[in-house]
């Protein structure tokens, strides 16, 4: 595989011109969106150390909860992010006939989105991430303090996954509704986040009915975020970060085991290395492929119908700390789908994709959005810096 070239994008972006266009595109289109694959509910357990008692029964501390969050993770976040900028949004999916699945159903259709799509079933577990929070520095008597005042720090998460293969009749329903508005919809984020062993809607076998799906829909946008089978996907534009790319490739090229992804920093200079895996991958899945490299910005490497591939360097959006990084590649996900259902080049959609991250993760302690207008906002100032 010969090098490619990397072309810098940054010199090509007018902030000003972005900005003219994307607020003139959303007052005359609203994109329709689906999220298809993996949703779980975040629930944030508020302690307070002050009010341990020590129970009866066991004689151990019995932790005080006096508020409570919820949340929809993982899909429902991009979902969260997609309706903050202002797209019409529907989920696809599979949940437990349990509590957790009522909560989660419920935090996804009060932010608007659509869950006609989400299959409801008692053979399942609902994926549940349940996070203690306690107050930094510790809780020393007075008025409670609420969610919102002080600093809360988070304890050992408890995770509920679904230990088994969802039932096929339920993988069924959730194919059969998808196809079914498939033809509606502007574009499709697929969030296949679990490992083997913590079983949702994702299989060989759904992985090529997504392909599939893509393939027979040209005219729909297919975006894909795997954190542990993105070598596994074809005819979708695969987003990942840096580790998750090295390590799909390793894989690929007789690695043993798949590796569980850290994000060290070192693998997001390799530039030249990310280049060429990034290569591998497009030639693979037929697609581009967009890589994340954190304050790095991304590489975008597309794919032409005479399989010649280019790279291009999308610069970052930078911002100053303190950030919090959780949830920004939903953010990215939700930025670059909402961008290209709007008609804006692969290259641009990257760029704003990453303006909506960087918007988020300024947002600290919450997983946060993004809005147009603060979208529009960043543009404006960069423009600014620009002249």
């Amino acid at each position: 595989m010969s090098a490619m070239p990397i072309q810098p994008h940054a010199a090509a972006l007018d902030f000003a011109r972005l900005a003219e266009r994307l607020e003139a595109l959303v007052k005359v289109k609203t994109p329709k969106i689906a999220v298809l694959g993996d949703f779980c509910l975040d629930k944030y357990l508020y302690v307070y150390p002050e009010l341990d008692e020590i129970s009866v029964e066991t004689k151990s501390v019995a932790y005080q909860i006096r508020a409570t969050r919820l949340f929809a993770g993982v899909g429902g976040t991009i979902a969260n992010n997609l309706r903050a900028l202002g797209a019409d949004t529907y989920c696809f999916g599979a949940v437990g006939g349990d509590g957790e699945g009522y909560d989660l159903l419920r935090e996804l259709r009060k932010i608007g989105a659509n869950t006609d799509g989400i299959v409801v079933s008692d053979g399942i577990l609902t994926s549940t991430y349940m996070k203690p929070m306690r107050p930094a520095p510790v809780f020393t008597g007075g008025p409670l303090q609420s969610p919102d005042e002080g600093a809360w720090i988070e304890g050992n998460r408890y995770d509920v996954r679904n230990p088994e293969r969802v039932p096929e009749e339920t993988v069924a329903q959730v194919r059969e509704r998808f196809l079914a508005k498939l033809p509606t919809f502007d574009a499709v984020v697929v969030s296949d986040q679990f490992a083997s062993g913590s079983e949702a809607v994702f299989s060989a076998e759904f992985r090529k009915f997504v392909a599939d799906a893509a393939r027979e829909n040209p005219n729909v946008f297919f975006l894909c975020d795997s954190r542990f089978f993105i070598n596994e996907y074809r005819e979708t534009l695969v987003k990942c970060n840096a580790n998750e790319l090295f390590d799909a490739y390793a894989v690929a090229h007789g690695a043993q085991e798949r590796r569980e992804t850290t994000l060290d920093g070192d693998s997001e200079t390799k530039v030249d290395k990310l280049c060429e895996a990034a290569e591998w991958l497009a030639r693979r899945n037929r697609r581009p492929v967009l890589v994340t490299r954190g304050a790095s910005g991304s590489i975008l490497v597309e794919i032409d119908a005479q399989e010649r591939t280019a790279a291009t360097e999308i610069p970052t959006n930078r911002v100053e700390p303190p950030i919090d990084i959780c949830g920004a590649g939903d953010a990215t996900n939700a930025g670059l789908a909402f961008a290209k259902a709007l008609g804006f080049s692969l290259a641009e959609a990257a760029y704003l994709a990453g303006v909506v991250s960087s918007i988020t993760i300024k947002q600290i302690g919450v997983t946060g959005v993004a809005s147009v207008p603060q979208v529009l906002d960043a543009l404006r100032k960069n423009a600014a810096r620009q002249k």
